[in-house]
């Protein structure tokens, strides 16, 4: 295989999930052409370089590995599957979650016992993609918005506009119709269908019916902002605010929660409610991972070697010396004793520590399996590992994106300590293709804190004095002070053992302060060794700093 071959099948995406945590997700698909011949696994290497700036004061004593670890967290879960409205409705469809949840009617109205976990697993299944429909109709009508406001004399961006609006919220409005129809029949099945299903796939409604109100208000304010539109949008509107108005009734018919600007209860419920159904809706596409710590393993090997030399050491010299200096003098051979001893404990925790030291490279530190949670079946291996490096040790290709167009030139600062963090993925490819047709890619989920970075940074701000030439005149103001982490991520894939020729980079800019993180750049390599940012994601709490300086 080709390497732009595979580089094709990974997406890489990088969120920002709050003041203090970042997320970097790979997402790997899995198809039966992707596997090389005789090979029934996917192999990843996924090595991620943090290099922190001097002005941090970040070492290897004030931050461990295990403190990197305790800012990690990694998820491995199934991509949501891509299907249309017109897809999930389609009744030849058999990818379809609501074919399958018509197929189990079907059974069950012909005396067949229903399986427990099959119903509710279709019902999370089709909210996690109707979910994911109302997030892409949402974000389709205000890029329609944007090529509209840049052409304002132009109508027909415009009726586009409002056409997908009036489109949307019709499709929206059909699933969740045909949805809530699958429901009633079950629930017409009360005294067979055990009560669990049907909270379940009640769960899923509550759940859609949010996320549909949700979507509704973004796209009236979409609307609402397109007040120099040529035509009419009062269809679009209009269309809008009926759904709404008939999602609120049947909230209030099944007794969801419903919301009023000034009932903060609600608003409490509501916000811990829909997040908890999202988790459960989410957990069709999550695998388990179970951690099984190697450090302590391979340290207790090391320290039983240790031992073994020290008390091979013991029973040469204990009596051999000891036994004859004892006829000599009694306080003599107890101070050659204590000093024989003191000798034994120490030559065993330095072989511990040496013999860790030469053997720690090649084994990891954590060693994770990944299960299927609907089979129990091993669907892949992951191996963790974290080391302090010495600029030096740093591979020359990751260096070179690193130090493409340094800004700040001062050797002072180019003395950045480097972390390397790295995961090695085994996926067993025809496993999960026997047992999934829909659910075939992966998606490596690492979510990275900088909270244990932030009390070593100094106060947000500092003050600064200048001349200012436009007004002529002395300022005196306050200037964000930030610093910059840069991350180098490098992507690799194995091929009956070998690694492919051409790895994957990616390379990011946190720029943060004593608060969070005010921003993530990502920082794109030109062939002629220059870089450019190309895409700013913002905090939540912070806009972005004009003018700070690049490193």
């Amino acid at each position: 295989m080709r390497p732009e071959t595979w580089r094709d099948a990974i997406d890489t995406h990088i969120t920002l999930h709050d003041r203090s945590q970042f997320e970097v997700q790979f997402t790997y698909g899995i198809a039966p052409e992707h596997l090389s011949q005789g090979s029934d696994c996917e192999h990843y290497r996924v090595e991620a370089y943090h290099f922190f700036p001097s002005n941090m004061g970040i070492t290897a004593l004030n931050y461990p590995v295990e403190a990197f670890y305790r800012n990690l967290h990694a998820y491995i879960r199934f991509k949501t599957p891509r299907m249309s409205e017109w897809e999930l409705l389609d009744p030849l469809n058999r990818r379809s979650p609501l074919n399958m949840l018509s197929f189990l009617l079907k059974r069950l109205a012909m005396g067949e016992k229903l399986d427990d976990f099959a119903a509710p697993a279709e019902a999370r299944l089709f909210g996690t993609i109707a979910s994911q429909l109302m997030r892409t109709r949402r974000e389709n009508a205000e890029d329609l918005l944007a090529r509209a406001q840049a052409r304002p004399s132009d109508t027909a961006p415009w009726r586009e506009l409002q056409a997908q609006v009036c489109d949307a919220v019709h499709q929206l409005a059909e699933l969740l119709e045909k949805y809530r129809g699958l429901m009633c029949d079950y629930a017409g099945f009360e005294q067979r269908v055990p009560a669990s299903v049907l909270q379940s796939l009640r769960h899923v409604d509550e759940f859609l019916t949010y996320r549909f109100d949700h979507t509704l208000a973004a796209l009236h304010f979409t609307l609402a902002s397109a007040w120099q539109s040529p035509v009419s949008l009062d269809q679009a509107a209009g269309a809008v605010h009926a759904a709404a108005a008939a999602e609120t009734d049947h909230r209030q018919r099944c007794g969801y929660v419903q919301l009023s600007p000034g009932d903060e209860e609600a608003l409490a419920l509501y916000t811990y409610r829909s997040g908890a159904l999202r988790k459960l809706v989410d957990q069709v596409l999550y695998l388990d991972v179970r951690t099984v710590q190697q450090t302590n393993r391979w340290r207790n090997l090391a320290a039983g070697l240790g031992a073994l030399a020290a008390a091979f050491f013991a029973g040469v010299t204990d009596r051999s010396v000891t036994l004859p200096l004892y006829q000599h003098g009694l306080w003599l051979a107890v101070t050659v004793f204590a000093l024989f001893y003191v000798l034994k404990d120490r030559l065993k925790e330095v072989l511990r520590e040496y013999v860790w030291e030469k053997v720690s490279r090649f084994f990891p530190d954590n060693r994770l399996t990944i299960q299927d949670p609907s089979t129990d079946e091993k669907v892949g291996r992951c191996n963790e590992k974290v080391r302090h490096l010495p600029k030096s040790r740093v591979p020359p290709d990751v260096l070179a994106i690193r130090n493409a167009a340094h800004v700040v030139d001062l050797d002072s600062e180019r003395k950045e300590t480097v972390l390397l963090y790295r995961n090695d993925l085994k996926l067993f490819a025809r496993s999960i293709l026997t047992e999934h047709q829909r659910r075939t890619h992966i998606k490596h989920i690492l979510r990275f804190s900088v909270d244990d970075l932030l009390v070593r940074l100094d106060n947000p701000t500092s003050g600064v004095q200048f001349y200012d030439a436009d007004s002529r005149a002395f300022c005196r103001l306050r200037a964000p002070k930030v610093y910059h982490l840069n991350v180098v991520f490098r992507l690799t894939r194995r091929e009956n053992g070998s690694r492919v020729s051409e790895p994957h980079f990616k390379r990011i800019r946190i720029v943060l302060d004593k608060n969070g993180i005010r921003r993530i750049d990502e920082v794109t390599t030109n062939i002629d060794g220059t870089s450019r940012t190309h895409t700013t994601i913002k905090g939540a709490a912070h806009g972005p700093v004009e003018g700070a300086p690049l490193s």
